[in-house]
């Protein structure tokens, strides 16, 4: 991910996460300030569809975003991000972990099939009443 990329990956991040979008200036410090930040976007025909974030920390790491655009959900590019940044992770770490709402059964279903445990539940996680599961997989 480029800072020229923000406008698009901002709005896949609003349309996906009305309620807990991150702003542009969180993804903006994300590129330019934190050292244990790496952030992808994935393309189609040049254009952006989706992206994912990650920290790594030592041998810990952990998504911190990730969505793929409405219009090619179901398309494989969800799978392809998490993929990724599975492979990115383990040069480093040991573990990858997630937080994900508790009602996002279909982001569930893709961070089992690709071998996610459940590790407990984040209580408001996401605001008031609004739990998020945190899930992790081991990387080697």
């Amino acid at each position: 991910m480029e800072i020229d990329d923000l406008e698009t990956v901002h709005e896949i991040e609003t349309a996906s996460f009305p309620n807990t979008s991150w702003n542009l200036e969180s993804f903006l410090r994300e590129l330019t300030v934190n050292k244990f930040a790496h952030y992808f976007v994935i393309e189609m025909a040049g254009e952006i569809v989706g992206y994912c974030g990650l920290w790594m920390v030592v041998d810990q790491s952990q998504i911190t975003t990730i969505a793929v655009s409405k219009s090619e959900r179901g398309n494989g590019f969800g799978n392809a991000l998490l993929n990724h940044a599975k492979e990115y992770a383990a040069t480093q770490a040991e573990i990858l972990s997630l937080e994900v709402s508790v009602d996002n059964t279909a982001a569930m279903s893709l961070y089992e099939k690709e071998g996610f445990n459940y590790g407990g539940i984040r209580k408001n996680y996401y605001g008031p009443g609004k739990d998020a599961h945190v899930m992790w997989v081991e990387l080697k």
